[in-house]
């Protein structure tokens, strides 16, 4: 007897439920490329849990239409939303060969400058701060050395230092 595949959307729907939520998020990084349409419904679901897991699963599985699709997750309700969309807009290490169609560097200055969520804008610096090296980001990365968070001060020297490191000022 063969055992069918999982279906996309319903492994979308089973992230709204703590018990099937991490099953269903390794089963759909399994399908890959074929669970990307039903990732993508994800993302605009009405449960916040099913748009950060979705978002979590396109840290492994993306495509260019599916990142460009994290934006409006930058902006969402849920401060985990927006630390998964940030997190996986921004990191290419765990993706395959992907080009982002989206200028990232802005959104992720967006979320340092004005993000409520210390989590959301520590994770926009380091992002900033490891994937990439961009002048733009310079004066953020220095205004930061003078926040009152220490970890986002640590995060903020690691960047302005890496970035001095390139060439970058």
């Amino acid at each position: 007897m063969t055992q069918t595949a999982p279906e996309p959307n319903a492994l979308v729907d089973a992230l709204a439920t703590s018990d099937t939520r991490f099953p269903a998020y390794q089963d759909l990084v399994g399908l890959g490329e074929e669970a990307l349409p039903a990732i993508r419904r994800g993302l605009v679901h009405d449960d916040w849990q099913v748009r950060k897991w979705s978002a979590m699963v396109l840290d492994q599985v993306a495509d260019a239409e599916s990142l460009a699709a994290l934006v409006p997750l930058l902006r969402d309700p849920k401060a985990d939303v927006r630390l998964w969309a940030v997190h996986s807009l921004a990191c290419d290490h765990c993706k395959d060969e992907v080009a982002c169609p989206v200028d990232v560097v802005p959104h992720l200055i967006e979320r340092i400058e004005v993000d409520e969520s210390i989590r959301v804008r520590r994770m926009a610096t380091i992002m900033l701060g490891t994937d990439y090296a961009d002048p733009r980001a310079v004066p953020v990365l220095r205004r930061l050395l003078n926040e009152s968070d220490a970890k986002l001060r640590v995060h903020a020297r690691r960047a302005v230092d890496r970035y001095a490191e390139l060439g970058v000022t």
